[in-house]
């Protein structure tokens, strides 16, 4: 069982998933699409939910991103989008008329709420207040999401987004996808492959002549010999510099603009506050290049669940 959220490369596990049911258009816009439904825990029946939950078969696993680093990117993708028109539905929704700096939406997550918005239409301005349960996905709390608060000992896998290439392929290799499915993954981001298929029917990329698979969550890679072409996409069949730190998918480039947005310290350790809980997590899988169990960080995190795990 995958368990994704908001803001942690969910579109790109999304679009993986699809791909191992067949989805022909899995490099679609997946969130719309029907067949997601039935990937969604929450969908399924209590007595479903509860058998999962008890069967040691199933596998859980989640990725933590930086919370700094995520919440910025929240910021950036829907707040002070470059497309227009996700910044109107912000600002409508939350009843402003402007787009406000990072600072201000900060503040505003720091408020005290005053009701807990069940929905969309009570959101306005107190919907933006607070970083709690009822906080937009977006930039609501990773430990409020997947029962990590509460089930954290029953994950078997939690990764870092800083490493997510091997971390992910290795999640993929202890549960048998990888050989399957992961390493067939392809992905392209060549706009002019992709031109006129619309952002919601992308048909499946074709391998060119000299291509060969990326594979899922893996860095493009290309030959510096070839200065004819920017794309990465098409040399990657000759493996010799990485194009970027970042994997594909985290297209606001939030972690290179950290300084830039937390240019001063109080504005950081507001931030820090506000997500204490996930920075706990964070703290003890940020430097580790191997997946943790849930049983592992729990120890660490809490006494009592530390002398039940020696005994």
């Amino acid at each position: 069982d995958f368990l994704i959220y908001s803001q942690v490369g969910i579109t790109q596990w999304l679009q993986f998933l699809r791909f191992t049911v067949g989805a022909k258009d899995y490099q679609s816009f997946p969130h719309s699409k029907p067949d997601v439904d039935a990937m969604r825990f929450d969908t399924l029946q209590e007595h479903v939910q509860m058998k999962i939950l008890n069967d040691p078969e199933w596998k859980f696993a989640a990725f933590i991103r930086n919370p700094v680093e995520r919440l910025l990117s929240a910021y950036l993708d829907k707040v002070a989008s470059e497309k227009q028109a996700v910044r109107q539905h912000f600002q409508k929704n939350y009843g402003l008329n402007h787009t406000i700096s990072f600072r201000e939406f900060v503040n505003y997550l720091g408020d005290e709420r005053q009701s807990c918005p069940l929905s969309k239409k009570n959101y306005k301005i107190d919907g933006l207040r607070g970083v709690d349960w009822c906080a937009n996905p977006h930039w609501r709390p990773q430990t409020f999401f997947c029962g990590l608060s509460e089930f954290l000992p029953r994950f078997s896998f939690i990764g870092a987004l800083d490493h997510i290439e091997h971390q992910s392929r290795a999640l993929l290799q202890s549960v048998g996808l990888w050989e399957s499915h992961g390493k067939y993954y392809h992905w392209v981001d060549d706009k002019k492959e992709m031109k006129g298929s619309g952002f919601c029917e992308v048909q499946p990329p074709k391998l060119r002549d000299g291509q060969e698979l990326i594979g899922f969550q893996q860095r493009i890679r290309r030959d510096d010999s070839d200065s004819n072409t920017n794309n990465a996409t098409m040399n990657y069949g000759k493996i010799t510099t990485e194009v970027s730190d970042t994997i594909y998918g985290h297209s606001t480039n939030s972690r290179s603009k950290i300084d830039s947005y937390y240019n001063s310290p109080d504005l950081l350790e507001k931030v820090k506050l506000l997500y204490e809980g996930d920075y706990k997590l964070w703290n003890l899988i940020k430097d580790k290049d191997s997946l943790s169990s849930g049983v592992e960080l729990a120890s660490k995190l809490s006494s009592v669940c530390n002398s039940l795990a020696k005994n």
